[in-house]
């Protein structure tokens, strides 16, 4: 039987899940209804960014289910979550290089491309080395934890893509805020934060263990979503 730290964990994994993907198809609703395109993109990296947790939420129902933890023998688990890595950090790549260098859009998306799946086959390939995972010693009692090894080759492949994304939309939107006045100010400073709270509360989600912590680090990954659609809306 789940204990608490358990029901938290899983529960607030699969209120990421489940708002990430409604949230995405919402935003990409939104897109038809009102023509703005670039919302489409935002609608796809808050799905690939919401599925980021489907490791820990399919552990979730399946302890449920069962009263065991998933067979991990395979680092299903990690390789679950982070699959959805790539595609969410360069759909939110394209956000940021279409508004502030499109020139150069295409050469930024092939790079992060080609890293992207580098690093799919990577924790395809060997997800022990790229992950470290921690079993409940009680089957059932707590969810699987599992962390980027930071010096691992899958964990610099991650720390580039989200230093990265705080880099081009953080900063990039940040000076072009104070650079503008008004209403535009305003909307890229709300892009500005979506990206740092997107890539802080993504980096604390993988270096904080399961408790009552994870409940602020996973509303505030949510909350990244809306200030990026608020500023994209319009």
């Amino acid at each position: 039987m789940l204990t608490l730290i358990g029901w938290i964990d899983g529960l607030t994994a699969s209120f990421v899940v489940v708002f990430g993907i409604l949230f995405g198809f919402f935003f990409i609703y939104k897109s038809k209804k009102t023509d703005v395109k670039i919302l489409i993109s935002l609608g796809l990296a808050t799905l690939f960014a919401g599925l980021a947790f489907l490791g820990v939420f399919l552990d979730f129902v399946t302890v449920l289910i069962s009263n065991v933890n998933i067979d991990n023998t395979h680092g299903i688990v990690g390789i679950l979550s982070y699959i959805w890595l790539p595609p969410a950090i360069i759909t939110a790549i394209y956000i940021g290089a279409k508004l502030l260098m499109p020139k150069k859009k295409w050469i930024i998306l092939s790079l992060f491309g080609v890293l992207g799946i580098f690093f799919e086959v990577i924790i395809f390939l060997d997800p022990f080395a790229a992950f470290n995972f921690d079993d409940p010693l009680i089957p059932g009692t707590l969810l699987i934890d599992y962390n980027t090894i930071i010096d691992s080759i899958a964990g610099i492949l991650m720390a580039f893509f989200l230093l990265s994304t705080i880099i081009v939309l953080g900063v990039g939107f940040m000076l072009k805020a104070f650079q503008s006045t008004g209403v535009l100010k305003k909307k890229l400073l709300l892009l500005s934060l979506g990206a740092i709270f997107f890539c802080v509360f993504g980096l604390l989600e993988g270096l904080t263990a399961p408790g009552l912590m994870v409940i602020f680090v996973r509303l505030g990954y949510l909350a990244s979503f809306w200030f990026m659609y608020y500023g994209l809306k319009d």
